[in-house]
């Protein structure tokens, strides 16, 4: 948006909010501390503070520690996110125009030698793993806040001092810890994932992303069935932790309602809403979709069934509180429709299924349409065409 056309101070909002304009007077962008200086210098006002916050990495680091660590708001109270980085482009090579087949050469020559380090790298699941468990243990903001020696460290996660100590001292091999005097400071990576909160979430062993990734090694019996491979600790599936795993149940609904975000267009214009006066909607991700359609056909009215602690979810996290008022939350269980349904959408629900599940479930909810009712799905599909990068993951279809 061009500030210039608007006006100073002159941003569209419906919200009571008080625009700042702060120039950089030519400044290239990302180089200088105009934003917190403004942050540090704002009046704080009583009560519990929200921060969102995004821009150039590196001159985000500044905001964060005054918010996180100066200002103690809680982490869950901000969302900060460095989603570009000022780089300076390297010089070309003296010599590249030169001699390319010799260069060509040499370069196949020292791709086969480093062939085996390569798969060594490919293969190697220690770095994973040793990060998760640091995310964890909540080293990395620890180190950040202050909390230097291996002996505070293990005090303050509980763990075992030993153990701790080599988990550190393998961290600092893979650059993600650096020993400072008799202590250990962050590095570039670590961050990273200190000062972008969705990192952190993301790698947490208690969430949901870590667990989807974890599910990676049950992938050859899902490979030989088709099933679910991966089994926790406990030996269930996904999908039965969640039901008494609160933390990974609300980590997997986020998940899953962000990832509705980018489908969420496609579904408003893959069928003729303008039609359609309700639509009931169902399945993971079927509040986001739910709320954009209500956006883009404000006459539409708009109904989602889930069991009700999702429908908590929905109502205090996912939904926007402009388009809260426009959908009907209604506690259900299962995924079939009520009788008499005339549109009903269906998000991601036969991706958790079985083929004999899934046709049980289709011919259910056939039977509870109205005769002329409509059911629309919305799945994961495989490209007509292996080769086109560009096909989108998802489809709708009546």
């Amino acid at each position: 948006m061009d500030r210039r056309k608007l006006g100073k101070g002159k941003l569209p909002t419906r919200a009571e909010a008080q625009v700042v304009w702060l120039s950089r007077d030519g400044a290239p962008a990302g180089t200088t501390d105009l934003l917190e200086r403004a942050v540090r210098d704002m009046e704080w006002l009583p009560g519990t503070a929200y921060a969102w916050v995004a821009g150039e990495t590196v001159t985000l680091k500044g905001i964060r520690r005054h918010l996180v660590t100066e200002r103690q708001v809680a982490r869950e109270h901000t969302h900060i996110t460095g989603y570009w980085r000022r780089t300076t482009p390297a010089p070309a090579a003296p010599g590249d125009a030169d001699a390319h087949g010799q260069v060509a050469a040499d370069h196949s020559e020292a791709e086969a030698d480093d062939a085996h380090e390569r798969l060594h790298r490919l293969t190697d699941p220690a770095p994973g793993h040793a990060i998760r468990a640091a995310v964890t243990l909540g080293l990395f903001e620890l180190v950040d806040g202050g909390t230097r020696d291996a002996a505070r460290l293990a005090e303050r996660t509980g763990a075992d001092p030993v153990t701790l100590t080599a988990l550190l001292t393998y961290l600092v091999s893979i650059d993600l810890l650096a020993l400072d005097g008799d202590g250990y400071r962050l590095t570039a990576v670590s961050e990273e994932l200190v000062e972008d909160g969705h990192s952190a979430d993301e790698y947490h062993l208690g969430g949901a992303q870590a667990a989807l990734d974890a599910s990676l090694s049950g992938l050859v019996p899902t490979l030989l069935t088709g099933r679910a491979g991966y089994r926790t600790a406990a030996g269930e599936t996904f999908v039965e932790a969640m039901a008494h795993d609160a933390r990974l149940a609300g980590t997997a609904r986020a998940a899953v309602e962000e990832e509705a975000r980018w489908i969420a267009p496609g579904v408003v214009r893959a069928h003729d809403w303008s039609a359609v006066p309700e639509v009931t909607a169902t399945g993971p991700g079927a509040g986001t979709v739910a709320g954009a359609l209500v956006r883009a056909f404000p006459g539409l009215r708009a109904r989602v069934t889930a069991l009700p602690s999702v429908l908590r979810a929905l109502r205090e996290e996912i939904l926007d509180t402009d388009v809260l008022p426009h959908v009907e939350l209604v506690p259900q269980t299962g995924a079939a429709p009520a009788p008499g349904t005339r549109t009903l959408l269906m998000c991601r629900q036969l991706a958790w299924l079985g083929d004999e599940d899934a046709a049980h479930l289709l011919a259910e909810t056939a039977a509870a349409l109205a005769a002329d009712g409509t059911l629309l799905l919305v799945e994961q599909v495989t490209a007509a065409d292996p080769d086109d990068a560009d096909a989108p993951p998802w489809t709708t279809c009546a």
